[in-house]
């Protein structure tokens, strides 16, 4: 190889045959100033390599280059990269058969090498000249020209790079903005779907939820139509159990790829990134971003957006959903308010309403007596003293169940038997409550207490009204560090399953309410039934 040093005072000069203004990306910029440069020559063919300050490479040809051509250049670029260099510009030259030479020069910016570029010419030319001559003009303005390259180049690329991060800042800021305000897990998952594609250029962006089981993966939950898949299968599903964010530039090659959904939105998907959504340390779903609007393929720095955006959207999803969920306990908190309200009113109509509108009814018909047949009035004051006893026991049973106030006092077993004793069976058909229990059961703190007596009082209710038996049965006993209470009827029995099933449906929240008051006082709540076999509710109340 020859080298030749170079005057760099006419590199200003050259600013005018360079200028990225024209362009969209340093690619294009590249291609027109490689084509511009093979016409200044001429050259025969061209190759360039430009490494951009952020490690990313481009690769270009113009014309055609022979085999020969091919392994010098190959040669010359292996192991290349972005590097200080401070000695004087060069031209290298190979010789190639036919009387051709390839000319080799450091694409520069500044002190800076940033690239290569390769030039087949013809070293007969007299546009060729000598390279023995430190002043051969073309020589001159060959370095020039390319130098100018390598400047322009990493102007653009620094500029287009501060654009793209702009972009991206923008980007998180509204995404932060909307998902801090944003509760609605609906509009919330639509939002990101609509904005996270824009900062990388992707199609589409899916996001996956992760079933409350943690067996599926639940796409689209928030459109029109939900769509689901073994929360193990894909690459999603890799990224989901692995924890780990992938980047596929050729799904059909990843031997991972699950293409069940895309066969059935019928949505062509070519390349794909992936990463975890996370609450803390919990995996709760994925977020993926599909296909290059350019055709081009996903790079390390989209990877980095988006687990940003995942980890900004995986907080927001579980407060959204968190958020759902209070509002529809609040929804049955208010519709179990109702039914109390309802249950209270029916409650006094049939009892100490009934109760009081016959007491007034026979104190008219004593003072008609009283003037008509004074001798009968005896008689029928002792009925009416029948009818008031048995109406204030009525109404004080009614204030006992709502709020038994012996049960901070005295605990649990003397308000349950107090409570056998007022109970009578408001339809008439003469049901029995009965209660079995030791003379002595451990206190437990008055809200443990408390919770066990609403849920023993709503089972017998519940007995009460669908049981259809002669008797039902408190049982309270100790158990291998437990206090068990039952309630147990020999009556008609129900299907557990579908009862449980159609819950929400029938607007009934029996059940529910007895699990949740269990599960609040960390104790274990049983229901044993089969049509024809009675019913058994159970809590199991550890003692520790």
């Amino acid at each position: 190889m020859v080298a030749t040093m170079l005057d760099q005072g006419k590199f200003a000069n050259l600013s005018q045959l360079l200028h990225s203004g024209g362009h969209q990306d340093v690619a294009s910029l590249l291609r027109a100033s490689l084509e511009r440069l093979v016409a200044h020559w001429p050259a025969q063919a061209a190759a360039l390599l430009y490494i951009n300050p952020h490690g990313d490479a481009v690769r270009l040809e113009h014309g055609f280059l022979d085999s020969e051509s091919r392994t010098l250049i190959d040669q010359a670029r292996t192991g290349f990269a972005r590097r200080d260099d401070s000695a004087e510009p060069t031209i290298g030259s190979y010789s190639l058969d036919e009387g051709r030479e390839l000319l080799e020069l450091t694409l520069q910016n500044g002190q800076q090498g940033v690239g290569l570029v390769h030039l087949v010419v013809d070293s007969n030319s007299d546009r060729y000249g000598s390279y023995q001559s430190p002043f051969n003009p073309d020589e001159d303005l060959l370095i020039l020209l390319v130098r100018a390259m390598g400047s322009e180049a990493d102007k653009l690329s620094m500029l287009r790079r501060a654009e793209r991060d702009l972009r991206e800042l923008h980007l998180l800021y509204e995404i932060g903005q909307s998902l801090s305000g944003n509760l609605d897990l609906a509009s919330l998952l639509n939002d990101i779907k609509t904005r996270a594609p824009r900062a990388v250029g992707a199609e589409r962006c899916s996001i996956f939820v992760l079933s409350d089981d943690s067996k599926e993966l639940l796409l689209d939950v928030a459109g029109d139509r939900e769509y689901r898949m073994p929360a193990d299968r894909g690459i999603v599903g890799w990224v989901v159990t692995h924890g780990v964010g992938q980047m596929v530039n050729d799904v059909e090659q990843d031997s991972r790829w699950y293409d069940a959904i895309a066969r059935e939105t019928e949505f062509s998907t070519h390349s794909l990134i992936c990463v975890p959504m996370r609450v803390k340390d919990r995996v709760i779903g994925a977020m993926q971003l599909l296909n290059k609007r350019d055709g081009s393929v996903f790079t390390d720095q989209d990877m980095q957006l988006l687990t940003t955006l995942a980890s900004q959207a995986g907080v927001a999803i579980e407060n959204a959903r968190l958020y759902r969920s209070l509002k529809q306990e609040h929804e049955r908190l208010l519709s179990k308010e109702e039914e109390v309200r309802h249950a209270i009113a029916r409650d006094l109509h049939d009892g100490p309403t009934q109760g009081m509108a016959a007491i007034a009814m026979n104190i008219e018909f004593i003072k008609r007596l009283m003037r008509a047949m004074p001798e009968r009035v005896a008689p029928e004051l002792d009925t009416l003293a029948e009818l008031v006893s048995k109406t204030t026991h009525d109404i004080r049973t009614l204030l006992f169940e709502l709020r038994p106030l012996g049960l901070e006092t005295q605990g649990l077993l003397i308000t349950l038997q107090q409570y056998v004793t007022r109970w009578r069976d408001p339809s008439g058909r003469g049901m029995q409550l009965r209660l079995e229990a030791p003379s002595y059961v451990p206190r437990l703190p008055h809200e443990t207490e408390a919770a066990t007596f609403i849920i023993i009082q709503e089972a017998v209710n519940n007995a009460r009204k669908h049981a259809n038996a002669a008797e039902i049965a408190i049982y309270l006993y100790e158990d291998d560090g437990h206090l068990i209470a039952s309630v147990r009827d020999r009556g008609k029995g129900f299907n557990l399953a579908a009862t449980e099933a159609s819950t929400i449906t029938r607007g009934s929240l029996g059940l529910l309410n007895m699990k949740e008051r269990a599960s609040l006082i960390g104790a274990d709540f049983r229901i044993r039934s089969e049509p024809g076999q009675g019913t058994t509710v159970e809590l199991r109340i550890p003692l520790n």
